[in-house]
């Protein structure tokens, strides 16, 4: 499965079947896990934990009810440092999508976990922190109440912002077209629906020339975190097409008063 094909398959899984990994999923996971390469030199790992490690009963991983019977999880840790949170998200987002390829569910957790519950099962070096977690596995043929109340819900902020708002061409009042966009259309589509905290999409572009600048407006908690996955979907969009280029962090970039630069990306730059 194509990286746009799995980005657009991808969806939130809250109710799973109580049916650990098997031993090939687990191991597939771990194998990439192991040679995952955490961008803009920045020190995090993700752990693969299982309810059923222990012999005597299944350890206790807490998720407030949100999760239900999950047998494996995922926790992102990474050491404190200027854009961290971003890059930690940026391969936690690659994980998440690596293992929708394997048909298994996934859900980002930022707040609705018992922290200590997994830092009892993982062990963090000085200046490292658990940021996010997501439980995997197999998902259940039966749908909760509390995930159709929260699908539900949801519908009414599932619905993505258009191209032209969220992405812009030489400067902030001239929205970004299909044709403008040239050969990063189909990656800012991939950022388009890139998932965010209550599908706030704050993320934007603005193309000058060759170089994509990319912006967000700051909001408390997850602002990093999904701009981490926007800059996944977009970058490894542009590895599956063939688009050549490179993150850089630059001085002179247009600014705009609602916004905060972050980072750009130069074509032909690797």
């Amino acid at each position: 499965m194509s990286i746009i094909e799995t980005i657009q398959k991808r969806r939130s899984v809250r109710t799973y079947s109580g049916e650990p990994l098997s031993k090939e999923h687990a191991n597939q996971i771990q194998q990439f896990l192991n040679q995952l390469n955490v961008p803009f030199e920045i020190k995090a790992r993700i752990e693969l934990i299982s309810v059923n490690q222990s012999d005597e009963k299944p350890i206790k991983l807490g998720t407030y009810g949100w999760i239900k019977g999950a047998c494996d999880f995922l926790a992102l840790v990474y050491e404190e440092a200027p854009f961290a949170e971003t890059a930690a998200a940026y391969i936690f987002e690659q994980t998440v999508l690596f293992c929708t390829g394997l048909g298994l569910g996934t859900c980002w957790l930022g707040g609705s976990f018992n922290r200590s519950d997994f830092k009892k099962q993982i062990t963090l070096k000085p200046n490292e922190k658990i940021r996010i977690v997501s439980p995997v596995g197999y998902e259940s043929d039966r749908i909760r109440f509390l995930e159709k109340y929260i699908v539900n819900a949801a519908k009414n902020h599932s619905s993505r912002k258009p191209f032209g708002e969220l992405f812009f061409n030489k400067h902030f009042d001239n929205p970004l077209t299909d044709t403008s966009a040239g050969l990063f259309l189909k990656p800012l589509e991939m950022v388009r629906l890139a998932p965010s905290a209550s599908n706030k999409q704050e993320w934007r572009t603005l193309l000058e020339g060759n170089t994509l600048h990319f912006y967000k407006k700051p909001y408390p908690i997850f602002d990093n975190i999904d701009m981490g996955i926007a800059l996944c979907h977009f970058e490894q969009t542009c590895k599956e097409l063939g688009v050549e280029g490179g993150f850089e962090f630059m001085q002179d970039v247009p600014t705009n008063d609602k916004l905060k630069y972050v980072i750009s990306w130069m074509n032909g730059v690797r």
